[in-house]
């Protein structure tokens, strides 16, 4: 690190995400921006021009010399999906630690082999997925991955978005998959995280409406003590970006407003519905960059691991697989 303790800080991708993440970067007392790396220039030149602190950083078109010439103590990884693999095995390589944005990967042997890396190296990979930060998921997870109202035995969600595949993010090659894999892939994460279920068999259909990968998708699932499960991603909406939840336990149905991050519901057999006010379900203190940072540190935690990177990867590669061949896949 540097000689006044701060986290030297490379970032690998400088597009629409990376420039939150410099943002909130260049405010830290104990992080220090020191290089941007993307192939355009116009991309580099448009983040600066947003975070004008961060303008007379050195400046790569590709992350390998930047690693080597830099040795930054961190990177945050804002690129291409398909193309998050080889950049966190490499910067691994070089001793940094990881924050990536979702997913982590786009194959299941991938993200072992990052836990591997991880591991071996011993330092911090974190995903970027916000809604473990959210008061109303950490909830979520507290009391029902936590076993307060007993096993979960049914899960309906949805997500609804006017998703037209922009950019790279409608090449597959690039993409690794449609709105799934892109914005649904947070709705995957969340629910996996805070019910702590374990999908074991995955039924799918998709449909691409146009595009070269996909835009809507139906998701059945089985997971272990009979439980059952449905997705649906709608990526032709004439509605803004919107997504709920239910999750029926043994002794509690919870319902999630996604979007406004508030009205949670537990309703009881024998009870009315009752609010899970806000003071109940508080954000976490701290966004994805602080807490990835405090991590480096030893002063937390990661709040999205790369265990959660790899839950999400298998049930996405599962429901692709699904969708492909016509039948139900095992994870």
């Amino acid at each position: 690190m540097a000689q006044n303790g701060e986290v030297r800080v490379g970032f690998i991708g400088t597009g629409g995400r990376a420039r939150w993440h410099m943002e909130r970067v260049t405010k830290m007392p104990e992080a220090q921006p020191v290089a941007l790396v993307d192939t355009s220039a116009d991309a580099i030149a448009a983040a600066v021009q947003k975070v004008p602190s961060c303008a007379e950083l050195p400046r790569y078109s590709d992350y390998r010399d930047m690693l080597r010439e830099v040795r930054p103590d961190a990177v945050i990884i804002s690129i291409p999906h398909t193309l998050h693999y080889e950049a966190i095995v490499a910067s691994l390589g070089q001793g940094a630690h990881v924050l990536v944005e979702k997913p982590m990967v786009c194959g299941v042997g991938e993200a072992h082999e990052v836990i591997r890396l991880r591991d071996e190296k011993r330092l911090v990979v974190s995903v970027g997925y916000q809604r473990h930060y959210v008061g109303v998921w950490r909830w979520v997870h507290e009391h029902v991955a936590g076993g307060r109202f007993g096993p979960v035995h049914f899960i309906e969600a949805w997500q609804c978005q006017n998703w037209g595949g922009n950019g790279w993010r409608g090449v597959p090659e690039l993409s690794g998959g449609g709105q799934l894999n892109d914005s649904g892939g947070h709705l995957v994460d969340i629910l996996l995280w805070s019910t702590g279920i374990r999908p074991n068999e995955v039924a799918a259909y998709q449909e691409n409406r146009g595009l070269r990968v996909d835009r809507n998708s139906v998701i059945s699932f089985r997971f272990p003590e009979e439980g059952l499960g449905n997705i649906s991603i709608i990526g032709e909406s004439q509605r803004k970006f919107d997504e709920g939840a239910q999750i029926w336990c043994r002794d509690a149905r919870i319902r999630i407003d996604g979007m406004q991050a508030a009205a949670s519901l537990v309703v009881h057999k024998d009870r009315a519905a009752e609010e899970i006010l806000p003071e109940q379900r508080p954000d976490y203190p701290v966004d994805e960059d602080a807490n990835f940072i405090a991590s480096i540190l030893g002063r937390d935690v990661p709040q999205a691991t790369a265990e959660s990177g790899l839950e999400a990867v298998r049930f996405i590669d599962a429901v692709q697989r699904s969708a492909q061949s016509g039948t139900p896949v095992r994870l």
